[in-house]
């Protein structure tokens, strides 16, 4: 249901039992309802009158998607290319670009696939001559693509912050600027995928969380001098989302229980959103030209509560990081798809049914797959120490 059609049908219904009141004041309830449900009616066909109207400004329109191969960036792929827009994506394995190329063909959708390693400035940098060469221009462009690894502090390296950082900030700070400019020619638009990780920073989510609140900090700061631009600045901010991305983490410490509590939490169906769903919000305010996107119930009350009392929120993600796995006598380091074969991901695997179909309809590593022929890193995970 498209989001102003409850209140506009409200409207119209109300608008019309008003004018009916006034006309008869004596007239029984029973003469109003076919009034009611005419002017309901027609609240409902307005509305979606207008969303259609605004559909098709994506038609023919030129869409470039950082990280389209896989998770949230394909199944935007899908919903920008089902609205007629031609995408490119991008991605670092070969294979994993040709498998989302031709479903998105599959699905009739003009689709071309980019080579690229976002970390490499100039290939951020060329991604997007490339992009405009092969579409003819560039009409959208969203930063989508990211890296995640999961763990205590202590596993981590400076070089996995690093990592983190040249492709959730120093990527999308390239991109953006190499993109400005065709932007302002097409009054286009820039939409950055960012996460309420980049707002509250989670225990166990260190790197993420650093380039994170860096990439919030970029799109806010591109939109606050985009008015005259002609350039359309959209920051969004997901919160849990089943997307199957738990196969392709890199877990370290204890993979097989850090596994467990991040694939149960991206799967619980109250506080985690649908990447269909999430998609289809994303293409809606790319459309209506939003400057500012919180996808989920949960994420907005932790943002409105970290605003209003840091402390408090410090000090449960403080309690949660005390709950978390502990740091083994000789930590480990394992790729989701390997650490989800262990008895306890065995144990959840019902419990996080929604994620793995999630990840089988989005090109996701399979629970099988090889740690090599996955594209989220360019080297195998390195393990402590």
């Amino acid at each position: 249901m498209i989001r102003w059609t409850v209140p506009a049908a409200l409207a119209a219904g109300r608008w019309a039992l008003s004018r009916r009141r006034r006309r008869r004041e004596r007239a029984r309830p029973v003469e109003l309802v076919p009034w009611a449900v005419a002017g309901a009616v027609a609240g409902v066909s307005a509305s979606a009158l207008t969303e259609r109207r605004r559909a098709t400004r994506l038609r023919g329109r030129a869409v470039l998607i950082t990280g389209g191969t896989r998770g949230l960036g394909l199944r935007l792929a899908r919903e920008f290319g089902s609205y007629g827009a031609t995408v490119a994506v991008c991605g670092r394995d070969q294979d994993r670009l040709d498998r989302a190329v031709a479903g998105l063909a599959g699905r009739g959708i003009r689709a071309h696939g980019i080579q690229c390693d976002l970390a490499d400035p100039e290939q951020a940098k060329a991604l997007v001559d490339e992009a405009a060469e092969r579409l003819g221009g560039l009409d959208v462009v969203v930063n989508n693509a990211g890296v995640l690894r999961v763990g205590p502090r202590a596993t981590m390296t400076t070089e996995d912050v690093e990592d983190a950082m040249a492709v959730m900030f120093w990527g999308p700070y390239h991109v953006a600027r190499a993109a400005w400019g065709r932007l302002h020619e097409s009054n286009g638009s820039l939409v950055t995928i960012t996460s309420i990780g980049g707002h509250l920073a989670p225990p166990h989510l260190w790197p993420y969380a650093c380039a994170k609140a860096a990439q919030v900090a970029l799109s806010e700061g591109l939109a606050a001098e985009s008015l005259g631009s002609g350039v359309r600045v959209t920051t969004v901010v997901p919160g849990l989302m089943r997307t199957g991305s738990h196969r392709g983490v890199v877990f370290s410490g204890n993979p097989e229980r850090e596994y467990g509590w991040f694939a149960l939490c991206a799967s619980l169906p109250l506080l985690s959103m649908s990447a269909e769903r999430a998609a289809r919000r994303i293409v809606r305010a790319t459309v209506r030209g939003h400057g500012y996107v919180v996808l989920t119930p949960a994420a907005r009350l932790g943002m409105a509560v970290h605003g209003l009392a840091p402390g408090l929120t410090q000090r449960v993600s403080a309690l949660a990081g005390w709950l978390l796995p502990a740091v083994p006598s000789e930590p480990d380091v394992r790729w989701g798809a390997e650490a989800g074969q262990g008895a306890s991901g065995r144990a959840l695997h019902t419990l996080t049914a929604l994620n793995e179909d999630a990840g089988r309809r989005l090109n996701q590593p399979s629970r099988a797959g090889s740690a090599a022929s996955q594209d989220d890193a360019r080297e195998s995970p390195r393990r402590p120490g």
